[in-house]
């Protein structure tokens, strides 16, 4: 199972990261539909879909990522459906424990959300299901994101997102559908 975390917890960061991942500019530019978020949805040889990413870049050079992806489980074991959400930017926030760091975010005008977002060098993470798929759903009508990161020393280190509700919605609803897909398909 310490395996198993540790090998989800890699590739997560890996498709996140982008480093398996197709060229998602390309893809959003080829549709046209797109102009804010960039998404790629990754299948198998049987087309079977594996992978799921969705990006939006915000001020200073972050960028929002989600990433659904299955993972395969240790020998015996079924696969697993890793679900994340990620910030990342340029200044260095260091590791958190595996627990994370309390981390607040703005939607608009609505009241903050605390979370609790597992840090490592410039990226803070939010993962579970349950937690990323209501974030996901709660950007649906959202123009503006605020993501207060904390580094090492508990700094806050603010990230903007502009976004626009109808894109925002269509992706969040590709994404939640997507990710149901990749949950359900059987070896």
């Amino acid at each position: 199972m310490f395996k198993t975390f540790h090998h989800m917890t890699a590739l997560v960061l890996a498709c996140t990261l982008g480093i398996v991942a197709p060229d998602l500019s390309t893809l959003s530019a080829a549709t046209g539909s797109l102009r804010t978020w960039n998404y790629a949805l990754q299948t198998d040889q049987s087309g079977l879909p594996t992978r799921a990413l969705a990006q939006v870049r915000g001020e200073g050079g972050s960028s929002l990522w989600f990433s659904c992806t299955r993972v395969a489980g240790d020998e015996g074991e079924p696969p697993q459906v890793a679900v994340a959400a990620t910030v990342m930017q340029k200044a260095y926030l260091g590791p958190s424990d595996p627990r994370g760091r309390s981390t607040v975010y703005w939607l608009d005008e609505r009241p903050p959300e605390v979370s609790h977002w597992v840090y490592r060098d410039r990226y803070g993470q939010l993962r579970g299901e349950d937690e990323v798929m209501g974030f996901v759903a709660s950007l649906a009508t959202a123009q503006t994101l605020i993501v207060e990161l904390a580094n090492y020393r508990l700094e806050p280190h603010s990230v903007k997102f502009a976004l626009v509700p109808d894109e925002t919605k269509a992706i969040a609803e590709r994404f939640s559908k997507d990710c149901r897909s990749i949950e359900t398909v059987q070896d």
